[in-house]
């Protein structure tokens, strides 16, 4: 697959800057600081493209005759027209039509390695924190963090078997690498001493 063109990773953690000995709020009592004062949010987000796709064929249809059946190797096709179709959708991510799935007698498929680009990713996950005092050396941490925030759906590369036009181009599942999945949270206490 290689590697991605554009990959951004970013990790943050912040103070909020409200509550006792903070910018705003520092005359607070203790009773609201204890509810909002003190917090501090996280996130580690990821943006990138999508992987280098490179279209295959059946080896049986070998035009030059490199045993590529018994060798359990890919064949790539022909590349005859433009595989982005004008109105993309996950049924029909490439165009089927710009290949043509045995190559011309004698040689194997013009089609390059990577030559199509598979859907990105971007996948945000996001925390929220708050250490209590409870005694001088004992203190409770709550914590609240959640993948995927915007619950944004990243989509897994499309089928690339040209020889299999039903389903070539096709994207019939999620991505389940580097945290992409559905929203999910959890929510913890740590008591630390």
């Amino acid at each position: 697959m290689g590697t991605r063109r554009h990959r951004i990773v970013a990790s943050a953690i912040y103070q909020l800057p409200f509550g006792r000995q903070r910018q705003f709020f520092s005359g607070m009592n203790r009773l609201g600081d204890a509810l909002l004062g003190g917090w501090e949010i996280s996130t580690v987000s990821l943006w990138q493209t999508g992987p280098y796709l490179t279209p295959i064929t059946s080896p049986s249809y070998d035009t030059a005759n490199l045993n590529l059946v018994f060798r359990g190797a890919a064949l790539r096709p022909d590349c005859t027209g433009n595989p982005i179709p004008a109105d993309r959708t996950l049924g029909n991510y490439f165009n089927v039509s710009a290949f043509n799935p045995v190559p011309a007698a004698g040689r194997i498929g013009n089609c390059s390695v990577g030559s199509l680009v598979g859907p990105g990713t971007t996948a945000i996950a996001g925390g929220l924190a708050k250490t209590f005092a409870v005694r001088e050396s004992l203190k409770l941490r709550f914590e609240a963090t959640f993948t995927n925030l915007p619950n944004h759906s990243n989509f897994a590369a499309p089928a690339m078997d040209v020889s299999a036009p039903a389903s070539f181009g096709q994207i019939t599942s999620t991505q389940t690498a580097e945290n992409p999945g559905d929203r999910t949270g959890q929510f913890a206490l740590r008591l630390d001493f």
